[in-house]
């Protein structure tokens, strides 16, 4: 009698796997939703991040003493790798415009007598102002500003004391020493373009997800609902897998991005993670009334996973209550799992830990749509 059910089950199964693996290819739209749209912006963003890192920002230079000590901080500031200058012919009022209608980063203004008053030792003030709304892109664009500054506060130190006819005093060689773990590049690869791949990928996966199932009436007539529905959702479960490492290979064959954990594990977290996405896509379509509702319902919880995934802003600077949505969403620990894996070593036990977490998803969304998606299959709905 167990064996007989087994057979039973196995046999909807597979023949809802076949039948939507025989649809799919035969619908244009399943294609786009599937690999063609989310390879068509992988490649969109990855040309945005192809650098690796903000490079060659467009800074305005305001230099009121046009002299050699002017010239050469304006020179070796250029030569630098993050920003990029050009004399302000309209002098400070006019850097400004630009800086507040968004036409450059960052504003390097020279004061009147700035090499006078550095060689008389009375310390002159070189700013550089940039538009913190750009967020990174501002702050990048003065990456190099701080280095130079010491560099030249170094090298005329002594020239002063000369011209000044004081001895330098011997300075004590304090160091400060520090490096970035991991993502000592600082590229964009490692981060926001790997984000929002991962991110991306679920959106692909509500929206099909949804689709499908509202094109699913005659799984209430198979003789095994649960298993006729998960042999119709199972090949966009592989197709979805395989699309993100495919994606992640990219990443690595194209933009020389390095994998330092175990790929396998990336393959394990990936398979969980969508099928957590998948459960959020069944968990809108059986709770809401029609598919519109609830592609309208995965706009705005795909914008909230993005808020409260870490990637905007840190987990751990957020309030208990914003924390709680973020462990509440699925991208949160599928992200922190693939970074740590992306990033580093990591040993298998809390890889298993992140993947039981992603597998509660689908758990508790059968649980609770067991009864209540059957009757929302039945129910009318015009469908394209």
């Amino acid at each position: 009698m167990a064996m007989e059910g087994l057979r039973t089950g196995w046999r909807c199964f597979s023949l809802a796997f076949r039948r939507e693996v025989h649809t799919a290819f035969r619908k244009p739209i399943i294609h786009w939703l599937g690999w063609c749209f989310p390879l068509l912006l992988f490649g969109i963003i990855g040309s945005n991040f192809s650098e690796g890192t903000l490079l060659e920002l467009p800074v305005a230079v305001v230099d009121n003493d046009n002299s050699p000590l002017s010239h050469q901080l304006v020179r070796k500031l250029d030569a630098g790798s993050h920003a990029q200058l050009f004399a302000a012919t309209g002098g400070l009022a006019e850097a400004k415009e630009r800086l507040s209608s968004a036409q450059i980063y960052g504003i390097v203004y020279i004061p009147l007598d700035f090499a006078a008053d550095a060689l008389a030792g009375r310390q002159p003030q070189v700013t550089f102002y940039y538009n913190a709304l750009f967020y990174g892109a501002g702050l990048y664009s003065t990456q190099d500003f701080s280095a130079l500054m010491a560099e030249l506060n170094s090298s005329y130190r002594s020239i002063v004391a000369a011209r000044t006819g004081k001895t330098v005093p011997a300075l004590a060689l304090a160091t400060l020493s520090y490096d970035s773990l991991f993502n000592a590049s600082g590229s964009y690869v490692y981060y926001q373009q790997f984000a929002a791949t991962i991110h991306l990928l679920q959106l692909f996966v509500v929206t099909c997800m949804i689709y499908v199932l509202a094109r699913s009436k005659p799984l209430i007539y198979s003789s095994s609902f649960s298993l006729s529905l998960l042999g119709k959702i199972a090949p966009y479960t592989l197709c979805y897998t395989v699309l993100l490492m495919v994606e992640l290979a990219l990443l690595v064959w194209i933009f020389d991005a390095r994998v330092v954990g175990n790929p396998i594990y990336m393959l394990l977290v990936g398979f969980f993670y969508v099928m957590a996405a998948q459960s959020i896509g069944l968990l809108l379509f059986t709770f809401t009334g029609s598919a519109i509702t609830a592609y309208t319902l995965m706009g705005i919880l795909v914008g909230i996973a993005l808020t409260f995934s870490g990637t905007v802003f840190p987990t751990l600077s957020m309030p208990p209550v914003a924390q709680l949505i973020s462990n509440i969403e699925p991208l949160t620990h599928a992200l922190s799992a693939m970074f740590d894996i992306f990033l580093r070593q990591v040993p298998g036990k809390p890889v298993i830990s992140v993947c039981a977490i992603l597998l509660m998803y689908p758990l508790a969304a059968a649980l609770l749509v067991r009864k209540r998606l059957p009757a929302r299959l039945r129910k009318q709905e015009v469908v394209a």
